[in-house]
Parts: C-alpha cells; sequence; structure tokens
C-alpha cells in the first residue's frame, strides 16, 4: 500500500495507464494525496489509514516522501515520526514492512555519488534517516543528460544480509528494464570530466555518408564523442536528435 503526496490523480493515471491494472488491483494500493498532507498526528487521519491497513492488509506499506512527515530536519522530529508510524501499523505476524522515500539534498561541487556506502550521506535531512532503517537504496541518474531515462540502483545499507551491487536500469511503460552494456567508465568520471553528445557530433558522425547500421555508427560516434559505445547506443535514441535521426531496422539516417 503507497500513501502518497507526490501524484495527483492525473499524473497516477498516466503512470499506471500502460500496466494491467486489472491484475494489479488485487496487489497494490495507492492513495490520492490525503487534502491536509500525512498529518501523522491527526486522529483521523490515523483512523483512515489504520482502516485501510484492516482492509487490505498489506505486506508493504510505501510513505512517500519523508518530508511530508517530518515536518522538521531535527533528531527529535524524526524519531518521534517513526513512532508514530509505528503505531499506525499492524502488529505481529500482519505487521508489514515499511518503505520511506526520501529526498537526496542538493549536491556539492565536485561530490562524486557513483556508489558505495557514502551514498547514505546524500540523504536529506538528519542521520536518523540512516541509522533507524535496516536497508536503504538510492537510486542515481544515470547520466547528465537531461534526455537520458537511465537509473542506477545503489544499496550502501543492508543490515539483515549482503550488500546488492550497484545495477543500470531504464524507464519503460512505468516499470525499469535493466541496462545490459551501461557504461561504468563514463558513470564513474568526475562530474567535470563527464561527456556530452552534441549535434556538431552528430553531424560529425555523418560527415561522409548520411546512413550507416546502428552498431558502427554507435562505434564511430564513441571515437568522435570520446564515450563508450554504450554511451553512443543510448545518444543515438535519445529524443534529443529524434528530428535529425530515422532508423529502420539496424539502420540509422541523417536528416539535415
Amino acid at each position: 500500500m503507497i500513501v502518497q503526496t507526490e501524484n495527483g490523480r492525473y499524473r497516477l493515471q498516466q503512470e499506471y495507464a500502460q500496466l494491467p491494472c486489472a491484475e494489479l488491483d488485487e496487489w497494490i494500493w495507492v492513495s490520492e494525496p490525503p487534502p491536509f498532507g500525512l498529518t501523522l498526528s491527526n486522529e483521523e487521519f490515523q483512523a483512515d489509514i489504520r482502516a485501510a491497513l484492516g482492509s487490505f492488509k498489506p505486506d508493504c506499506v510505501v510513505l512517500d516522501p519523508w518530508n511530508a512527515a517530518a515536518r522538521d530536519d531535527k533528531q527529535r522530529d524524526y524519531l518521534e515520526t517513526f513512532d508514530k508510524i509505528r503505531t499506525m501499523l499492524p502488529t505481529g505476524e500482519s505487521k508489514p514492512a515499511l518503505v520511506v522515500i526520501a529526498h537526496t539534498r542538493k549536491p556539492q561541487p565536485k561530490e562524486m555519488r557513483t556508489g558505495g556506502t557514502s551514498l547514505m550521506h546524500i540523504l536529506s535531512g538528519s542521520y536518523v534517516l540512516t541509522s533507524v532503517p535496516r536497508a536503504i537504496f538510492v537510486m542515481l541518474r544515470g547520466s547528465d543528460d537531461e534526455t537520458d531515462d537511465s537509473v542506477v540502483f545503489c544499496n550502501p545499507k543492508n543490515s539483515n544480509g549482503p550488500l546488492r551491487s550497484r545495477s543500470a536500469w531504464t524507464r519503460k511503460a512505468g516499470l525499469f528494464e535493466p541496462v545490459p552494456n551501461f557504461d561504468w567508465s563514463d558513470f564513474d568520471r568526475p562530474p567535470e570530466s563527464r561527456k556530452t553528445v552534441t549535434l556538431e557530433h552528430i553531424k560529425q558522425l555523418f560527415a561522409e555518408s548520411n546512413e550507416f547500421e546502428l552498431s558502427d555508427a554507435a562505434r564511430k560516434l564513441s571515437v568522435i564523442a570520446d564515450i563508450g559505445e554504450r554511451s553512443a547506443y543510448n545518444a543515438l535514441s535519445r529524443d534529443k536528435f529524434a528530428q535529425h535521426l530515422r532508423r529502420s531496422g539496424k539502420i540509422i539516417r541523417f536528416v539535415p
């Protein structure tokens, strides 16, 4: 059961439109934003949440986002917020897992965000947000290109088991699909040295011929732009260059 304040009905409809919702209704409940937010101290709000929990009996409850529940960044406020949440959840064998969605703070200049336990410290707010949970997962952008929909999923803390290796995914139709050949070398570069593919790179690629096989185009572009081949494939498939690139099977063409 997802209790959230981030998305209204229209956005939720967009998110779930391409999913088999008739099959999901029995398994997933998503709230629309409560009119007064996540008022965990309000008795009527608590009663509504308990009634929904008793009706649906979820195995997992997701609270999204944390800063809508915790009104301050102080340690005491965070601990009190966790206590309020716990009092609303069933106990014993019916006790669900609790997932909290929290925002990260703004990056510092030249700050590396590529993996490791240090990622716990980029969460916005008190250290309580990293000390209370048994496991922490951090989702990062796959690149600085605003048209790239890839993300990197990291696991800097797992108190009840082994840490999971970081992995790359792309967002597709409301779900995530693995990226098989993600360019980790480019991802691990310092922010100031990361490369961005420009239209000039694309024009240089097609300077001698207006079409290539996609594999050849990616290989040539990786040399021109000094990027990995996976990043080149991503660049050739992005909406950023859609008005100039046309795909037909394994052939890609340039349109001036």
